[in-house]
């Protein structure tokens, strides 16, 4: 659905924003694009749409190239894809229905059909009963779901979320998670999720872009970035944990095949070691749940302990 391929784009000649980025998005996925602020995320989601132009190489979108079009071809490819912002970019002046309803009298619904999409849309988001209210009277959460409801209201192909969720609590970015993931199943729509939380990508991301000053550092399957994240990805990640001085600390990383079995005692029995545990914790990676460990290992048993962890195929990593 999405091809992007050697693609370079400036703002200052012979300063590149994005540089030599490839990655293909296949039709009804959750594709993550992750980086700290600044490393291009945001401008690559807007080449996407035409929204910004690009110097170097070609992205394909829907078997178009988007450099190539303009006009009524590129106002089309816009009305394919629906875009969320992390402000929510309502207009005040307008009501809830009022703010849904904009993009399908831009392009000249008849009214009856309007309303109709509408109320359909504001069902599906939860807002039915909020139709007459004023933007400034809603939560953010309730302002992100109209956000949502306004970018679906053309029957987008593709759904663009720029930060969708940077502006929300916890609690409420769990619920807007939740609805895009109910979303996606529900419609089939694709969707390119650009964000810096990583709650965000376990939750709703099947495949993940890392940026880091406009290069691509990291590409593929987040399950498989989380239990062994390459350089780039692992220097971006939160440290939970805070490690123990003396002996060895080692992170753990159990895949859903194992995350389940007694793999620790088992260890520690057949090789008759005793070590400390850190800290530990459980994370839900879209339907999956993947447990996560630190250890303390005295250095006379790190030898053996390593052998058991190769030996095993588990996930392993020497923090100290």
């Amino acid at each position: 659905m999405i091809r992007v391929r050697r693609l370079e784009k400036h703002y200052t000649p012979g300063v590149p924003v994005l540089r030599d980025i490839d990655f293909s998005i296949e039709a009804g996925e959750v594709f993550g694009i992750v980086g700290h602020s600044g490393a291009g995320k945001s401008t690559l989601l807007r080449c996407l749409n035409g929204l910004e132009t690009y110097q170097g190489g070609s992205i394909e979108v829907m078997g178009r190239q988007v450099k190539d079009i303009d006009g009524a071809e590129l106002k089309a490819l816009r009305r394919d894809m629906g875009m969320i912002f992390q402000h929510f970019s309502l207009m005040s002046r307008k009501n809830v229905f009022e703010n849904v309803a904009f993009p399908l009298q831009i392009w000249r619904w008849p009214v009856d059909r309007v309303r109709a999409r509408v109320m359909e849309l504001l069902e599906l988001v939860g807002l039915t009963e909020k139709k007459d209210a004023r933007v400034q009277d809603l939560s953010g959460g309730q302002k992100q779901r109209v956000g949502i409801a306004r970018a679906l209201a053309l029957n987008p192909k593709v759904l663009l979320c720029d930060e969708a969720t940077s502006a929300l609590d916890p609690d409420t970015t769990l619920t807007i998670l939740d609805l895009l993931r109910d979303i996606n199943r529900r419609l089939g729509i694709t969707m390119v999720v650009v964000t810096h939380q990583m709650e965000v990508v376990r939750r709703l991301c099947g495949r993940v872009l890392m940026l880091n000053q406009g290069r691509n550092v990291a590409l593929g399957d987040v399950e498989e970035l989380f239990l062994a994240p390459p350089r780039g990805l692992e220097n971006f990640l939160e440290q939970e944990f805070t490690v123990i001085p003396g002996g060895t600390n080692i992170r753990l990383a159990f895949p859903r095949d194992i995350s389940r079995q007694a793999v620790i005692t088992t260890m520690a029995r057949e090789l008759g070691v005793s070590f400390s545990i850190v800290g530990g914790r459980l994370d839900r990676y879209r339907d999956d749940v993947l447990g996560f460990l630190i250890i303390n290992v005295a250095e006379a048993e790190l030898e053996a302990v390593l052998g058991y962890l190769e030996k095993n195929k588990l996930y392993w990593k020497v923090l100290s």
